[in-house]
């Protein structure tokens, strides 16, 4: 086992170079580098009350590995991050793409990568995204289809961006070479192709109508908030509706941005500098998306509301919008 570290912007990032090893993922919170039936600690991870506990608590060990092993020739990229890079929008972007960039900066940049091994590939943003990068479809592996594979050599970072063992601290700051990176593979993507000259509207209102978990966390007067909105001169959208291209377009031309917390807000990062952003949220709700509009010198506020249900993460919550207050925050 050769491991290496990577300093950007002075964060420290481990890289495991794990030789004729097995990895076992359960896809959640659990995922094993097994080499000569011993776990690896390190790039082995066991996420139990959001931290990453020790090694010794993995699933495998009361479980064992009850899928069915493939062997895959080759070196194999893995890019696993836990249950949050499967489908949501916003640990794709920091979670999942940024270990591309680790690997980039290693030693080891030039070595010949076989697969890459992602979290899922059911969305179209993911597939889209690594289109743009240049990832070949026939090196992708997705842990959907594929939980428990050896290989030659298996290649792991850390977490980009979980530097204290807490996510909810972390993810509240996000390290400035991350939107770096992000802002330079897809801006630049973007200048080259048609997606730039397209016509997106300046201020834009992201409704929440294709949301898996519109129970948890909604506006209860949003068609009110929606009316007002457009009267003010905004377009409602569901940024599902859009490419990826598009939405990294749609933010980069637009002038305000009003929406309710959530994954589509990772999208500010593609935005011009002073941009204004209004986050409608739970009062409960984290600073992750304030802090992110200040770190890329956007025009940041807020309308924080209390919950009328309560629910079991910070996160979620049904809000009513104080109209008034909004009315005049957009003046």
């Amino acid at each position: 086992i050769a491991v290496e570290n990577v300093e950007l912007s002075k964060c420290e990032y481990q890289i495991y170079f794990c030789k004729k090893s097995r990895l076992y993922t359960d896809r959640i919170h659990d995922t094993a580098i097994i080499k000569n039936n011993k776990i690896i600690e390190g790039p082995s991870f066991q996420y139990r009350d959001n931290k990453n506990d020790k090694c010794e608590t993995n699933s495998v060990f009361t479980k064992g590995t009850p899928r069915f092993k493939k062997n895959i020739k080759g070196t194999v990229f893995s890019l696993l991050t836990g249950g949050g890079g499967n489908s949501n929008y916003w640990h794709w972007l920091f979670d999942v793409l940024p270990r591309l960039f680790i690997l980039q900066n290693s030693q080891m940049k030039n070595c010949l990568i076989d697969y890459y091994f992602f979290p899922s590939l059911n969305k179209k943003f993911q597939t889209e995204s690594l289109d743009i990068l240049e990832i070949s479809p026939q090196k992708r592996l997705s842990s959907k289809n594929i939980r428990h594979f050896s290989s030659d050599k298996i290649i792991i970072t850390s977490h980009p961006y979980t530097l204290l063992n807490d996510p909810n601290l972390d993810s509240l700051n996000i390290p400035t070479w991350i939107t770096d990176f992000l802002r330079k593979k897809f801006l630049n993507k973007l200048k080259k192709n048609e997606n730039s000259k397209k016509n997106f509207p300046k201020k834009i209102y992201i409704n929440r109508k294709d949301a898996t978990i519109k129970l948890l966390r909604y506006i209860i007067n949003e068609n009110e908030v929606e009316k007002n909105l457009i009267k003010k001169g905004f377009t409602s959208l569901t940024l599902s509706d859009y490419s990826f291209a598009d939405q990294v377009a749609l933010f980069n031309n637009a002038e305000s941005i009003v929406g309710l917390h959530g994954a589509g807000f990772a999208n500010i990062i593609f935005c011009s500098p002073n941009t204004k952003i209004l986050e409608l949220r739970p009062d409960t709700a984290g600073d992750a998306i304030k802090n992110l509009a200040i770190k890329n010198n956007l025009s940041y506020d807020d309308i924080s509301s209390k919950t009328k249900t309560l629910n079991y993460n910070n996160n979620y919550g049904d809000i009513e919008v104080n109209i008034d207050l909004l009315i005049k925050k957009l003046m």
